[in-house]
């Protein structure tokens, strides 16, 4: 095939070949050959400027591509010190600092016109948070606060008990879609799995071929849908075969060593179509399996345990047999058998990791066979233990036990068979043609009830016992509505629940599926399995202008106060013990006539509150509710209380059903009763209180603004002269442009003339561009803001120019410092303000944001314009934008004429060849003859 060429005249055509001139003849046969040809070399010609000029299209969108992502980096970029969307940067026109001894503890951001004074801070602002032990969902893991670090198998094994295992085992691979398969299907074999019929090895296969996935062109197929449609295993006469409903072709394409013995006879599996193996002979499945002991199994079918230890994982042999020496001949009890075993494990759990890092014991206590217990002595360790014979040991379905909770078990494991009975399931009505109403159960998509699962009183999820824990806590992280985020540490093996906001308000509530898999907040301190700790708002003292505040309250350490936002950092301003907690003055309440308050504990978290005479004698003068008799008492120096009436008979308190006070002789019924008591905290008078000090800075902000005009006005006048300029004529009336020069062209031409030609070859070649066309639009539309973010940049000297019909920015710094300094605010939320964050508008930088990312994204989703052009900031456009498949299919066209040309100038060649050989010839002879004749 011939090379595609740049724009050339085609002039060497001949290349390698041998020509015979017009020696004999005369004639100009390589003159004449190329006219024969000229039609094509012009066509090539053709094709070679409009390849030009298709890469130069391509190079104009990367210039302003270039551009716009420079410009987005620069100004819009988290990453870029300069980014004016980002309300920090606009912070540093305002600088304010914090003044005095307890600077520290106190931070402050914007301008206020009042005098601001933080004089103490008593209570920062915080979050509720739950914390609970992994122990409260698996109880097989160990309790961070128990001193040991353990796990044990949730069940056990018996050495001794008989066991039928499979003769056959490992896996199967069929292959779907024929030779070029569009899946793998892998099929596991279980060798404690057996199978009776034929029927049930089928039935286990569509089993595991319902849990996978293929893919056909947009559609994906799963569950029933994938056996029902695609392919599933059917049984006749004892062989089990592969329906295929779409004639897609399905075949084994591999197996293990055991599965080709006992179930496709030792055959060779191939791919070639007409040698392909498309069925398993399972009438003998239920001899395919044998009998042994639990150790037999261990010792024959190579068992091993893998044991991650702080993240280091090495593989442990399973003791033998011959290892702990159980023969024939063994007269050990099973006691003593199964401690054998235990030192043997253990002996070799010391040779990979050391003597005493990971013990392993018996949890049943030598009763019931083995129930394996890992125990590490260190806080913090963590250590995980599986096996392919987990479900042999004990270890359950997952085959394997840890010391933490593991995140990837369901809810179906950690809450047991009856954790979901008592929920309440999710149903939705449905109405038929007939307007009949039926309650329909809510399922996923392999028909499982669901349940929803609520934080706070909002659904974050709807989910079931096939979902993993580790799903419920991704989906509480990533709703927002519940208010709530959990995280999980493995090395203290417990969950942390807290409230996304601050304050007395914060909470964190369960109910339903997630209090029956995480408990109830604030039930579970006496039980031990949770610690609730309360929300608080931040309390501090505050002086405006030289006038006290008092004591005020906030849900979060951020305050704002008169424009200035206070960040509460510290508490100062009380003495504090040698711990550094604030110290508090302890007295008992009074009602509001001055009488000391008493409470009643009634139990269940309830209490009554009452008040007391003071009488001079030191007596406490209490009334009963019913009988409205005067009961007194006296309060020891311990704050206990006793009662007497006033016949000096003891008596006891108690509220009655009607939640009256009430003092009976019997103390069977007696309740609590204590003194009300409140805090004060001890203030220190000599603590010298955090004031502020404010200066502005704008230069910084001045020369980035300054340079972001200048770049959008730069980027958009390209953008416009692109679209809009007409291409140049160097012959108007015969309609001429300039096009891209030839070699031919460029023999005798200055480079000086070549760059001037071309630069007016260039010019236009985007005119009438309707991408940019609207990239222009969409661009002086977002400068050209309303409202008031539209006011506050004209206010800050930053206007629309329109002229020559072209719309650029305007800056006058000037009225842009005096904005700065006057009304910062209002400057900042102008250029960062975002509907994202609730703002009204967008401000400035988002609405110039949204148009150059839709036309000039490179990362994530590209844009309309790397799209088309490509850009080396994505390399993947490269080569799979729209510009370069236009280029590739003018190379084929070009390609071919020169193909087309080649083969002409083959033919024209000979042809003229033979002429000049026939001629030669005749002149030959012609000569031959005169010298006959005596010329």
């Amino acid at each position: 095939m011939a090379s595609v060429s740049s724009v050339s005249s085609a002039s060497s055509i001949y290349g390698s070949r041998n020509v015979i001139s017009g020696l004999a003849s005369g004639l100009d046969t390589e003159g004449m050959i190329e006219n024969a040809i000229s039609a094509y070399k012009n066509k090539i010609t053709s094709l070679s400027q409009k390849r030009t000029k298709t890469e130069w299209k391509q190079e104009s969108y990367r210039s302003m591509i270039d551009k716009m992502s420079s410009f987005l980096a620069k100004y819009t970029s988290y990453r870029s010190s300069n980014n004016l969307m980002s309300t920090s940067f606009f912070d540093q026109a305002v600088k304010t600092v914090a003044k005095g001894s307890n600077a520290d503890k106190v931070t402050a951001t914007g301008r206020s016109n009042s005098d601001i004074r933080v004089d103490r801070v008593r209570q920062l602002a915080s979050a509720a948070t739950y914390k609970l032990s992994g122990t409260f969902l698996d109880k097989q893991t160990s309790d961070f606060n128990s001193g040991t670090v353990s796990a044990a198998a949730p069940g056990s094994m018996d050495l001794d008990k008989d066991m039928t295992v499979s003769t056959f085992s490992g896996s199967m691979t069929l292959a779907y879609g024929g030779s070029n398969a569009l899946s793998y299907l892998t099929i596991n074999f279980d060798e404690t799995k057996t199978y009776d019929n034929a029927q049930e090895l089928a039935d286990e296969i569509n089993r595991q071929l319902e849990e996978q996935t293929v893919i056909i062109g947009s559609k994906s197929y799963t569950g029933k849908e994938l056996t029902e449609e695609l392919v599933r295993a059917e049984v006749k006469d004892g062989k089990i075969t592969f329906a295929d409903p779409k004639n897609n072709n399905v075949y084994i394409s591999a197996a293990s060593d055991s599965v080709k013995k006992q179930l496709l006879g030792g055959q060779d599996l191939s791919s070639i179509y007409g040698k392909q193996v498309k069925s398993l002979d399972a009438s003998g499945v239920a001899n395919m399996k044998e009998t042994m002991s639990t150790l037999e199994y261990l010792s024959s079918k190579g068992g091993s345990l893998q044991i991650t230890l702080d993240g280091v994982t090495k593989t442990v042999k399973m003791p033998t047999a011959k290892d702990i020496k159980a023969d024939k001949d063994d007269k050990r009890t099973p006691a003593e058998r199964d401690q054998a075993y235990l030192e043997a494990l253990q002996k070799n759990i010391d040779e990979a990791f050391g003597k005493g890092k990971l013990t392993v014991s018996d949890k049943n206590g030598g009763e019931k066979g083995i129930q394996l217990q890992f125990t590490t002595g260190q806080k913090g360790s963590t250590f995980s233990v599986q096996s392919t014979k987990g479900e042999t040991l004990g270890f359950g379905e997952s085959n394997q036990i840890t010391s933490y909770l593991n995140t990837n078990k369901t809810l179906g494991e950690l809450l047991g068979e009856d954790g979901f009975k008592d929920l309440e399931a999710l149903y939705e009505l449905k109405v038929d043609s007939n307007g009949k109403v039926t309650k329909v159960p809510v399922t996923d998509t392999d028909g499982n009830q669901l349940y929803s699962f609520k934080v706070n009183g909002k659904e974050v999820g709807r989910f079931n016992e096939n979902t993993t824990l580790s799903t419920v806590i991704n989906t509480m992280n990533s709703n927002s509505d519940s208010g709530v985020k959990v995280g999980y540490s493995k090395l203290t093996n417990e969950l942390t629940f807290t409230a996304k906001d601050t304050g007395a308000a914060s909470e964190i509530r369960f109910e339903g599926l997630s209090s029956k898999l995480f408990g109830a907040p604030g039930t579970y301190d006496d039980k031990g399995d949770g610690t609730y700790t309360k929300g608080q708002d931040a309390i501090l003292e505050v002086s405006i202008n030289g006038t006290s505040l008092g004591e005020i309250t906030r849900s979060s350490n951020s305050v704002e106060l008169d424009g200035m936002t206070i960040n509460l950092k510290g508490t100062f301003g009380y003495e504090t013990d040698e711990d550094g907690n604030i110290k508090y003055d302890v007295s008992q309440s009074l009602d509001e006539k001055g009488n000391p308050l008493f409470s009643v504990d009634q139990g269940d978290g309830k209490s009554k509150q009452f008040s007391a005479e003071k009488l001079d004698d030191g007596r406490l003068a209490f009334l009963d509710e019913k009988s409205g008799k005067t009961v007194y008492g006296s309060m020891d120096e311990d704050g206990k209380l006793t009662f007497e009436n006033h016949k000096g008979e003891e008596v006891y308190a108690r509220v009655d059903a009607q939640g009256r006070l009430r003092f009976d002789a019997g103390s069977d019924q007696a309740m609590d009763v204590s003194a009300v008591t409140e805090k004060t905290a001890v203030r220190d008078d000599k603590a010298e209180a955090v004031t502020f000090e404010t200066s502005s800075d704008a230069d910084k902000i001045v020369d980035v603004v300054k340079e972001m005009v200048a770049d959008y006005n730069a980027m958009v006048t390209e953008i416009k002269n692109a679209y809009s300029t007409l291409p140049l004529y160097r012959n108007q009336s015969k309609n001429q442009r300039y096009e891209p020069l030839t070699d031919e062209d460029k023999e005798g031409m200055s480079e000086s003339t070549i760059e001037a030609w071309e630069e007016k070859a260039k010019t236009g070649i985007l005119f009438g561009d309707n991408d940019l066309r609207s990239l222009y639009t969409r661009l002086t539309s977002a400068v050209s803001m309303t409202g008031e973010n539209g006011a506050a940049l004209r206010a800050a000297g930053i206007t629309v120019n329109y002229s020559n019909g072209l719309s650029t920015l305007e800056f006058n710094e000037t009225k842009f410092r005096d904005a700065l300094n006057n009304d910062p605010d209002a400057v900042r939320d102008a250029f960062t303000a975002s509907t994202d964050s609730g703002a009204k508008s967008n401000g400035l930088m988002q609405a110039l944001k949204q148009p150059l990312e839709l036309y000039g994204k490179t990362e994530g989703g590209k844009g309309v314009l790397v799209s088309k052009a490509g850009s080396p900031l994505a390399p993947s456009t490269m080569y799979t934008n729209t510009i370069q498949q236009e280029l590739d299919k003018i190379d084929k066209e070009i390609e071919k004429w020169e193909d087309k040309m080649s083969d002409q100038v083959d033919y024209y060649t000979s042809k003229f060849s033979q002429l000049e050989q026939l001629v030669a010839q005749m002149n030959s002879q012609s000569s031959y003859f005169a010298q006959l004749m005596g010329g």
